[in-house]
């Protein structure tokens, strides 16, 4: 290949291993344990003691499990395997040519965008077309890609621990802390979502910020639960992130469904019950320096909280904000519209 853009066919720059796949029930599985990973279009299965295929091919699939014969779908989906493995029948194998990067390919199939569902066999998967730069360019946005990939893993992960660092000082403050117990509602107001609009800034029940406007019965849904008809804010200057670590935490999710009335389906929390909900109110009395006691000083810890939710919420938003853009990035890399 040449350093321009060249219009080639899948079979074109591949070769199909089809005949080295196996079936094998869960089951089948189970009964044979190893080191070997045993491939479906989702990816890894089972790992089983023998292998099939060794080196790095390309597992596509023209149509997920559990997909009616004839039935469309968005477009091929590809897996990359390395080293020592087996694949089932519902996956199609291929090893790709030298002049052909395996990872690249691999993103440039799933990168893909259709302008109607469709439905892939073998054959049609080998007549696929494709616009593809050369070896050295391939290498090059690849590394691009993982490096983008790299830094969307750090900041999500920055996000993670920075939402679990404010949940556990709510934990710490609220639920754990020593102090006179205060009701829910001294701190929290609440809104049935169907009655009425919902303050700017509320959070509801799923612990997501709901627009100012009207709120329809559902618009916000805990999984596993029916919080939908509550919407809950803070008083005062209590930030915001107050509510959605109280909607995470266990002791809060159990008492809520004490809460709860009417018949299956129809399941509504009565937000005056809800409201007595008791938490810790260690006011002032909470040493800041555990290590010099008697040194140490004290603080509001409601102000305390809200000082640390805000400085953690402009991060957060700031991590979202480069994350959509790093997103558009790694999309704009991974061209080839239909």
């Amino acid at each position: 290949m040449n350093s321009r853009l060249l219009s080639v066919q899948l079979g074109d720059i591949t070769q199909r291993h089809d005949e080295q796949r196996i079936a094998l029930s869960p089951r089948q599985c189970a009964a044979r344990p190893g080191d070997y990973p045993y491939y479906g279009p989702q990816g890894i299965m089972a790992r089983i003691d023998s292998y099939a295929y060794e080196g790095d091919y390309l597992l596509i699939t023209g149509a997920p499990p559990g997909v009616p014969s004839g039935a469309p779908q968005a477009g091929p989906r590809a897996v990359l395997a390395r080293g020592r493995f087996s694949a089932n029948t519902h996956v199609h194998v291929f090893s790709c040519d030298p002049d052909v990067e395996p990872g690249f390919l691999c993103r440039l199939l799933n990168g893909r965008s259709f302008s109607s569902p469709v439905r892939f066999g073998p054959e049609d998967l080998e007549t696929l077309e494709l616009t593809l730069p050369s070896l050295e360019v391939q290498r090059q946005m690849l590394a691009a890609l993982s490096g983008i990939e790299g830094k969307m893993t750090l900041l999500q992960d920055q996000n993670r621990v920075l939402t679990g660092m404010i949940h556990a000082l709510f934990d710490l403050y609220f639920i754990f802390g020593r102090g006179s117990l205060r009701p829910l509602g001294e701190l929290v107001e609440y809104r049935d979502a169907s009655l009425g609009p919902a303050p700017g800034g509320s959070v509801g029940a799923g612990g997501k910020e709901v627009p100012e406007g009207p709120v329809g019965e559902g618009t916000e849904v805990l999984a596993g639960t029916a919080f939908y008809n509550i919407i809950l804010y803070p008083r005062g200057d209590l930030h915001p992130l107050f509510v959605k670590a109280l909607v995470k935490n266990p002791d809060f999710l159990a008492y809520a469904e004490t809460c709860m009335e009417g018949r299956a389906g129809k399941r509504r929390i009565n937000g005056e019950r809800l409201m007595a909900f008791e938490l810790n109110s260690p006011g002032q009395t909470v040493p800041l320096d555990h290590k010099k006691p008697r040194r140490s000083r004290k603080t509001d810890v409601y102000r305390e909280f809200s000082r640390f939710a805000g400085a953690g919420e402009q991060k957060l938003a700031g991590n979202r904000a480069e994350l959509r853009v790093l997103e558009e990035l790694r999309q704009s890399l991974t061209f080839s519209p239909v």
